[in-house]
């Protein structure tokens, strides 16, 4: 891979080769290019541009091979801005790897139970969406109860994916308890 590549052309050729590990070493060696990435993702560009730089994204933030802690004020604004399904499921799932701020705290805790409220949203960004929500409830007990009910209402007919984040958002409480 070249660094001379400017990120649109990097973005396109991760969409065609998919090998995540490669990208992320790429990112991780020229560190410079991830606000470049991410910026694909905060100003929405269109297909397939937004879409898979929140991808790699995704996967920087979970190899934890770099800090991007700086970016979670962009990527929570970013969710109230589309109801693009991958990007949403990226960006959120970004947002549960880092640590939650004071950012819009009000706002995107509304958001987040939103997302969970929203039978159009696909059950990933629900999921991700109770991942983010237990470290508010961590900060903020008072918010177990109500949480918990959202969850628990919108539970029927769902996957497996959201069975096993209800169960880990039941269990991180009964942790909590004791």
């Amino acid at each position: 891979m070249q660094e001379d590549l400017n990120i649109k052309e990097k973005i396109l050729e991760i969409r065609i080769a998919s090998d995540k590990k490669e990208f992320i070493e790429y990112f991780v060696t020229i560190p410079k290019k991830i606000d470049e990435l991410a910026n694909c993702v905060f100003q929405l560009e269109e297909y397939p541009y937004k879409e898979y730089a929140s991808w790699i994204l995704m996967h920087l933030v979970q190899s934890k091979r770099i800090d991007v802690q700086h970016l979670y004020p962009s990527l929570v604004d970013v969710l109230f801005k589309t109801k693009n399904q991958t990007v949403l499921r990226n960006v959120t799932n970004c947002i549960y790897h880092l640590e939650i701020t004071k950012y819009r705290e009000s706002d995107f805790i509304d958001l987040l139970l939103g997302f969970i409220k929203n039978y159009e949203n696909k059950v990933a960004v629900q999921v991700y969406a109770i991942y983010s929500l237990m470290q508010f409830v961590t900060k903020y007990p008072e918010l177990t109860q109500e949480v918990s009910e959202i969850i628990e209402f919108h539970s029927k007919g769902k996957t497996m994916s959201y069975m096993v984040a209800k169960r880990r958002f039941e269990d991180r409480n009964k942790r909590e308890l004791t």
